[in-house]
């Protein structure tokens, strides 16, 4: 068994490809990375192709910086911008992230919360759209898991090549500057090197000023009315949300955490503070898909609302809270602050962004819910079923989604 396990670093990134290359060559999968891979990604790609070598990018069809479209240019010359082999190459590219998780949280716990990472992340509807059609989501998340593993307490690398990763998701994806809050977090773990994780980390988000520059923004021009500079509180709630239901399904190790008199007394602050900030804070179900997205916003509007807020977010969101608080309170006080520090700086990046699409984060919040798990003492096996559970209703509705 424990050999089993440890060939799934490698053979279910593999078998995870295999499972989703029929849907590459599907013309008629309307999702929403269909629509982002018609209007922005594909047309971007396929301009950079032909201006090779040398791209304008002063300003082109896709909010987010350049590095994606850049890296498949070349791959589109050569094949006549032929989208179903761009596909393929986009394919790849997130099996290499969902490597990378089962990699890290191997790493970090066991080939068994390897496993279970991989599946959990492999199987959301939100990481494998982005998958089968052109997106940086995937790409970015790659970046981003290998900057974590190389960030984390316990595989802990040189900050040069946090600051490399780093750079790279910035790069893809603008907003993963956030970055800078793990390696910040590693220059106080880690005083002898606190001046290189410091300066790395400041180096690799200077390099996204050039390009603000050539902008004049944090946008390409096209882009620089859709997006928002303040923050979006509407994120945060969505956020919170999702982590909160998915929160559920690990309730267990939660629990457990959060049962001493301190804990109690920390909890009960934490739900005051998630419900104060929903009585203040109103969000009405709206079918508006260009400021709010996603399975759980879909589920709001099936349930009454109060203080304009549905009950769904009154509900899951001081689940999320406290699943943060758990975070931090985690057997393993270096872990739990890297945990809750990521946590708390992924959501807060995300909030900078105008819309509340739970493709954004799903995929990044369960594999913090697995991390979560690592280190942690045994529950006994029944605690699994549930995650297992998860692993089956997200198979059923990426197989539903993507395959029929």
């Amino acid at each position: 068994m424990l050999k089993f396990l440890r060939r799934t670093q490698l053979d279910l990134p593999m078998l995870w490809m295999l499972l989703w290359s029929p849907v590459l060559w599907r013309s008629d999968l309307k999702v929403f990375d269909a629509v982002d891979e018609d209007l922005f990604h594909g047309p971007t790609i396929e301009i950079f192709a032909a201006a090779l070598p040398s791209p304008d990018l002063s300003d082109y069809p896709s909010a987010t910086t350049p590095l994606y479209h850049l890296v498949m240019a070349p791959a589109s010359w050569l094949t006549h911008h032929h989208i179903p082999s761009l596909r393929v190459l986009n394919l790849l590219i997130s099996g290499l992230a969902l490597w990378v998780v089962v990699r890290a949280l191997t790493a970090w716990g066991s080939p068994k919360l390897g496993l279970l990472g991989g599946l959990l992340v492999g199987v959301s509807p939100y990481f494998v759209g982005p998958a089968v059609r052109l997106s940086t989501d995937n790409a970015a998340l790659l970046t981003v898991f290998a900057a974590l593993l190389a960030s984390h307490p316990r595989t802990a690398q040189s900050p040069t090549r946090v600051g490399v990763w780093m750079t790279a998701a910035v790069w893809i994806r603008q907003v993963h500057a956030w970055l800078l809050a793990p390696m910040a977090l590693a220059s106080l773990r880690e005083p002898a090197r606190r001046k290189a994780w410091l300066l790395t980390g400041a180096v690799a988000a200077s390099t996204l000023l050039p390009i603000f520059w050539l902008w004049g923004g944090a946008t390409p021009p096209s882009f620089a009315k859709g997006h928002k500079t303040s923050m979006n509180i509407d994120v945060l709630i969505m956020s919170l949300g999702i982590l909160g239901l998915y929160a559920c399904f690990f309730a267990p190790w939660i629990v457990r955490l959060l049962r001493t008199r301190t804990a109690l007394w920390q909890g009960l602050g934490v739900t005051l503070g998630s419900v104060t900030l929903l009585a203040l804070h109103s969000m009405p179900w709206q079918h508006d898909p260009n400021k709010w997205g996603g399975a759980l916003w879909s589920l709001s509007a099936r349930f009454p609302e109060l203080l304009g807020v549905s009950l769904v977010f009154w509900t899951t969101v001081p689940l999320g809270a406290l699943a943060i608080l758990a975070f931090a309170r985690h057997p393993d006080r270096r872990y739990g602050a890297f945990l809750s520090v990521v946590s708390c700086a992924f959501i807060a990046a995300n909030m900078l962004s105008a819309r509340a699409y739970q493709k954004y984060t799903e995929p990044m919040l369960l594999f913090l819910l697995v991390s979560f798990l690592c280190e942690q003492p045994d529950i006994g096996k029944r605690a699994w079923l549930l995650p297992t559970l998860l692993c089956l209703l997200l198979a059923g509705v990426s197989l539903l989604r993507f395959m029929f």
